[in-house]
């Protein structure tokens, strides 16, 4: 489903990513770690074509990211949703509008984008959006300004919006960074549901190991730039966190 190859990438003389391999199956539920600063959000960015790597190769399904054709990024980007720390939403609107501008990035050239750039949505796209919004568990709210919402409730709405656009894999990014312990832990457990009855190949950032560690399948961790550590989460042992993390032992 996903294959990155040889993935490099400098910022100015900082090298972030370096000679990166990683092969993602289908339908498979992934998290990345690592320490601040060992390139997870900029190997997840680059799988849907947010970042450039200066060297190396990304695919997504059969087909290869062409990084310098607008067009076929747009289209490859119909089938990535993306899930971001701080939501991304348009605060000032209503869940259910911004639920409904998921389906954009699907919709075809033409009379149908220009009429919903407007606002003016078919009803077939405002009873998916209701079906979205119920499926992540907020449809009483689909008229609630986001700014009113709280951190948990502006996630699900964020949530809802990438699965209005039917996507094949879903780049969670700190999803749960800016939300409390219990708040966290339904969200994932959302993201995980989705990966389970929608087929979506799912791939997460956290900070926190012990969720990495409770609920995902696979665990890559990188350090430095590289991935140091790539198998099942029950294998991540104490040890090798300290090592990703570089964390002193005690004398």
């Amino acid at each position: 489903m996903i294959k990155i190859r040889a993935f490099s990438k400098k910022f100015r003389d900082h090298e972030v990513l370096s000679d990166v391999n990683i092969n993602i199956r289908e339908g498979e539920n992934t998290v990345l770690i690592g320490a601040s600063g060992s390139g997870k959000t900029t190997l997840i960015r680059g799988v849907n074509g947010m970042i450039v790597p200066d060297s190396g190769e990304v695919f997504v399904g059969d087909e290869k990211i062409q990084f310098d054709d607008r067009k076929a990024l747009r289209n490859k980007r119909k089938h990535i949703g993306m899930i971001y720390q701080h939501f991304n939403l348009v605060e000032r609107t209503t869940a259910l509008h911004n639920v409904l501008t998921g389906a954009l990035g699907r919709l075809d050239m033409g009379m149908d984008l220009f009429r919903s750039t407007l606002g003016f949505f078919e009803k077939k796209e405002k009873e998916k959006a209701y079906e979205m919004l119920s499926f992540v568990k907020i449809e009483g709210m689909h008229d609630k300004r986001v700014d009113k919402l709280s951190g948990g409730e502006k996630q699900r709405v964020a949530i809802a919006r990438a699965l209005m656009q039917e996507p094949d894999v879903i780049l969670a990014d700190e999803p749960t960074a800016n939300l409390d312990p219990e708040t966290s832990r339904k969200i994932i457990k959302l993201l995980l549901k989705i990966n389970r009855e929608k087929k979506v190949t799912l791939v997460a950032v956290l900070h926190d190991v012990e969720t990495a560690r409770n609920y995902f399948d696979r665990v890559i961790a990188l350090r430095k730039g590289k991935v140091y550590f790539d198998g099942k989460t029950s294998e991540l042992n104490e040890s090798c966190i300290n090592d990703i993390y570089e964390t002193e032992k005690a004398s």
